[in-house]
């Protein structure tokens, strides 16, 4: 194919500064922007490099079929230079002239021919070249001659605009001294062109390889370089020949091939490429600065790169090229000037369609892609055999705009290209790291490239495409502007053993929106620290609190490993209500702006919220199994205040405490947030009510899109925000219910057990800690409760109609439950009566066959039972205790102020039983720690749907997770039960 046939028609324009002085003295286009407009004024054509209108020059107008195009105002006027666009000088014939058929000279009369045949021309000169009735002409004035019709014959034939019989091959016509014209000869000529008067001294050596994984001699680069960078560069070439009156001017459509080139071959700045021969001799000529210099206007010329301030200048703070006035579900117009590959200016399209995506998509889907604030991902599977074939797949080649309204005037403004397999000179893939201070960032870009992988002989042996778009719009200041949106570009290619195999391969297209996030980044380390600061000052005080209950005098290892285990607890909650805070932040405001000023973080920023839910998630994990292995190890043990009959110390049965102890047993994992309820009523909310959606990357709430509509991908931190809220929510609800009406018209489960205790004549004894538990006195008012049914009915009969005594601890009082504080004294007894019923315990289990093992047994329970009854009842004057209720500041901070101190001058010890009004037994139980657990519970699901983004399966792992957790309680509970209070673990179910 011969690039340049048609000089008039195709080569569009760069007009010297000698031609045009009105453009702007700074190139500073890439900055301030231009006005966005396609319709020119009549003394006006549309540049289609700067894609702006420019005046035409003096004696010519806009072409009148051809907007981008200028032409001389009459036929008075004759092509001095006519390179297309607005390189073009008209000068004026002689009054009894009109300008000739081919434009460069004037007639002195008109000619019409009339032949169907195609190889009739109107011409000038005959066959040989002589001119038909040659009049006097000089190197100051016009070709002058006149025209006849004449037919191509021999080795001729006519040129593409039918005005003359052309012996070489087409040539773009020049004036050597001003004298003559002369042409090529048809070996002598460069992709058709004949390039005699525009060479210079520049050494043209290229490699003509299209570079990538497996570089190539491309057919289509050995044929189009040399031709269009010296047809580019005339204008610039001072050495070259020109007479007074005509001057070489660039040919534009050269450049824009020029730079097709360069985008094919990614831009390598090497010896032998295009770019480097673009940006050496054209774009910043170091030879010919009197000519062209870098800070001068480049009418017509594309330009391929950003200077390597450019992005300190879009971060800086006085950033203020595009004003961000963009509201929700506006449209970003994004436009891409498309150039076919041999430099022909194709349209400025629109980007919502197809041009910027190989997967495609019609208007309604695509426009979501530039919906203002959506972050919009596409993605699909294309066969190779597709992008092998012509017909589906075009090779265009783009320069992204953005078009923006400032000041009331739409202003259009180039956006960069950022290619991640560009490789410098020496090697390196800046543009493959994450640091874009350290990108290139380029002009031009290409969806397909199946020519520059065509060898000789034709053949194509690779394909390029692209793999990765991703579009980065930018919001600074605050969300005032936005910078020019980048377009990052990743390509792969094919070679021809991938053809006919069935391979396909995927591609993706996606729009991002990010901003400077720093200070939400910072505001949220700030929170964290400071509520990680007071959280551990607090653990300090809880670990103060437990170290006398735990009976230690001094800081041990112990001492440091529990400050260790509350911390946990305090940053796992600290980090979870900072991460909630910041989801439901987001969520709201997100969500709800009309006019965006706000955008969701990138992966990159997200990495704050990610470290939150992990710790969180992790540092409750732990704080549960903390949990778990304190409570399945306290002292327990079941008091049987049942008296034996006369005459028969072995009538009391012991089904009274087996039963009080499989009921304790079973409330210990007893908890008032259902979680199978929770669960299933979460995912219904979000499943089936569809509250999803409002987790979608896009501002605005659209709860069941039409099929139609873009369905854009889900958002982790939005996810975590709505989950979050409907968990709480419905925690929230069964809670209020439970407390409210279920426990007061159905059942309180441990009210119900201290009912239990007292019709069971059975008190319970804990010890959570050494030196601190809880006591539930169950014993019966009416002495004994091992008796018939009919007894029993007597009983509580009375007890209704208060016939009988009360059930507290103490005479006329109700209280049964309280917090006990025992000193070393006390313990250390206890301790003795434990350790001695264990013994005999393990030693009936070694020894089965021995025959007073029961009895010893059972005389070492009754002494621990004897002994805690004696204690309770005050018989032992060693031993004794007082009950007091808790002061308001005690029940506030769940601190006991006025401990009892052993006094070791009198031999008597002194203990504390604390009215125990709030049930804080429950302590010892899951019921008692319902807020940690609910917050694992959440912390679990939304660590799991943070990273898999499916809410089932995190509901599915939650309640594993719980499931496994409450068996692991229950197993440990059964064995200390069954080790601390002489209940066999068979009869704990």
């Amino acid at each position: 194919m011969i690039l340049y046939k048609s000089i008039p028609y195709l080569f569009l324009p760069l007009i010297s500064l000698t031609i045009i002085s009105a453009q702007t003295p700074l190139y500073t286009a890439y900055q301030t922007g231009f006005l966005y407009n396609t319709t020119c004024s009549t003394n006006q054509y549309f540049d289609v490099a700067l894609l702006q209108c420019s005046p035409c020059p003096q004696n010519a107008q806009q072409s009148v079929n051809d907007p981008t195009q200028c032409d001389c105002v009459n036929n008075s006027y004759y092509y001095d230079v006519n390179q297309g666009g607005g390189s073009l000088r008209c000068i004026l014939c002689n009054s009894a002239y009109t300008r000739s058929s081919d434009g460069f000279g004037c007639i002195a009369s008109a000619v019409t021919c009339n032949s169907t045949t195609s190889n009739v021309v109107l011409t000038e000169s005959d066959i040989i070249g002589n001119q038909i009735g040659t009049l006097s002409s000089s190197s100051s004035q016009p070709r002058l001659g006149g025209e006849i019709c004449t037919t191509c014959q021999g080795a001729t034939w006519p040129d593409v605009a039918g005005q003359r019989c052309m012996p070489c091959a087409s040539v773009t016509p020049r004036k050597d001294n001003g004298t003559t014209i002369s042409c090529c000869t048809a070996n002598s000529t460069d992709d058709g062109v004949c390039l005699t008067y525009v060479t210079d001294t520049v050494t043209f050596a290229s490699s003509y390889l299209n570079t990538f994984s497996s570089s190539v001699l491309s057919t289509f680069i050995q044929q189009h370089l040399k031709a269009s960078f010296y047809l580019c560069r005339m204008n610039l070439n001072s050495t070259a020949t020109m007479a007074q009156t005509r001057q070489l001017l660039t040919n534009a459509t050269a450049c824009q091939v020029l730079a097709n080139i360069a985008a094919m071959q990614f831009y390598f700045d090497s010896s032998g490429y295009a770019y480097t021969y673009y940006n050496t001799y054209i774009w910043n000529p170091a030879d010919s600065p009197a000519i062209w210099t870098i800070s001068t206007v480049r009418p017509s010329i594309p330009f391929l790169a950003y200077p390597d301030s450019y992005y300190t200048e879009i971060t800086s703070s006085t950033y203020n090229w595009i004003p961000a006035t963009f509201n929700t579900n506006d449209l970003i117009t994004f436009k891409l000037a498309k150039y076919s590959p041999t430099g022909q200016f194709i349209g400025l399209v629109d980007a919502i369609d197809t041009y910027i995506q190989l997967c495609g998509g019609g208007y309604t889907d695509g426009r979501a892609a530039f919906t203002f604030g959506t972050q919009y991902t596409k993605s699909c599977n294309i066969r190779v055999d597709a992008l092998w074939n012509s017909s589906l797949y075009e090779t265009a080649f783009y320069d992204p705009y953005i078009v923006f309204t400032k000041s009331g005037v739409d202003n259009m403004l180039p956006g960069s290209v950022v290619i991640k397999n560009y490789r410098t000179a020496s090697g390196s893939l800046p543009n493959q790291g994450s640091i874009e201070s350290a990108w290139t960032y380029h002009r031009r870009f290409f969806l397909l490239d199946r020519i520059s992988g065509v060898t000789t002989g034709g053949q194509l042996t690779s394909v390029r495409y692209a793999k990765t778009i991703t579009i980065l719009n930018t919001l600074s200041d605050g969300g005032s502007y936005i910078q020019p949106p980048a377009v990052v570009v990743e390509y792969g290619e094919l070679s021809s053993s991938d053809f006919g195999t069935g391979k396909v391969v995927q591609v993706s297209f996606q729009s991002t929106y990010r901003m400077n996030l720093d200070t939400h980044i910072r505001d949220i380390w700030i929170a964290v620290g400071v509520l990680a600061g007071i959280g551990a000052l607090f653990a300090f005080v809880l670990t103060s609190v437990w170290q006398p209950r735990a009976g230690k005098d001094f800081i041990d290892l112990g001492t440091i490993g529990k400050l260790f285990l509350y911390i946990c607890k305090i940053l796992a909650t600290v980090f979870f209500i900072v991460m909630a805070g910041v989801s439901l932040w987001w969520l709201i405001f997100f969500k709800r702006q009309d006019a965006i000023y706000l955008v969701l973080p990138t992966s990159v920023q997200q990495i704050s919220f990610t470290v939150l839910v992990v710790v969180a998630f992790v540092l409750k994990t732990i704080d549960i199994l903390h949990l778990i292995i304190y409570q399945a190890y306290m002292d327990i043990f079941f008091i049987d205040w049942e008296k034996p009959k006369a005459g028969n110390g072995n009538t009391v049965s012991v089904w009274r405490t087996y039963f009080a102890a499989n009921e304790f047993h079973e409330i210990q994992t007893f908890r008032r947030i259902n979680l199978t309820f929770q669960i299933f009523f979460v995912l219904f909310l979000l499943k089936v009510i569809n509250l999803e959606n409002v987790a979608t990357a896009q501002p605005g709430v659209s709860l069941f899109p039409s099929d139609t509509d873009y369905h854009p991908g889900y958002n982790g931190i939005l996810r975590v925000g709505i989950a979050f809220s409907m968990w709480l929510a419905t925690a929230l609800i069964q809670y209020v219910v439970y407390v409210i009406f279920y426990q007061r018209f159905f059942e309180d489960r441990l009210l119900n057990f201290i009912d239990l205790c007292s019709v069971s004549n059975i008190s319970v004894f804990i010890l959570i800690d050494r030196n601190y538990g809880y006591y539930i006195h169950g014993r019966s008012p009416h002495g004994t409760t091992d008796v018939n049914m009919k007894d029993m009915l007597i009983n509580l009969e009375r007890e209704s109609n208060q016939m009988s005594g009360t059930r507290g601890l103490q005479a006329k009082a109700n209280d049964q439950t309280f917090i006990i504080l025992i000193d070393h004294i006390f313990r250390a007894q206890y301790d003795l009566l434990l350790q001695n019923y264990q013994e005999h315990m393990r030693t009936r289990t070694i020894k089965k066959s021995a025959e007073n093992s029961l009895d010893v047994l059972m005389k070492s329970y009754k002494n621990l039972n004897e002994f805690l009854c004696s204690f309770i009842d005050h018989a032992l004057p060693s031993h004794n205790y007082i009950v007091r209720d808790r002061t308001f500041i005690e029940k506030l901070l769940n601190y006991e102020f006025q401990q009892a101190i052993p006094s070791v001058l009198q031999g008597e010890s002194r203990n504390v039983f604390l009215v125990d009004e709030d049930k804080n037994f429950s302590n010892v139980m899951f019921s008692g720690h319902e807020n940690s657990l609910l917050i694992w519970n959440m912390a679990t699901f939304l660590f799991i749907d943070y990273f898999a983004f499916n809410y089932v399966l995190a509901a599915i792992i939650t309640y594993i997770l719980n499931f496994i957790a409450v068996k692991i309680r229950l197993a440990l509970g059964r064995k200390n039960l069954s080790t601390k209070s002489s209940v066999p673990k068979d009869f704990l179910i």
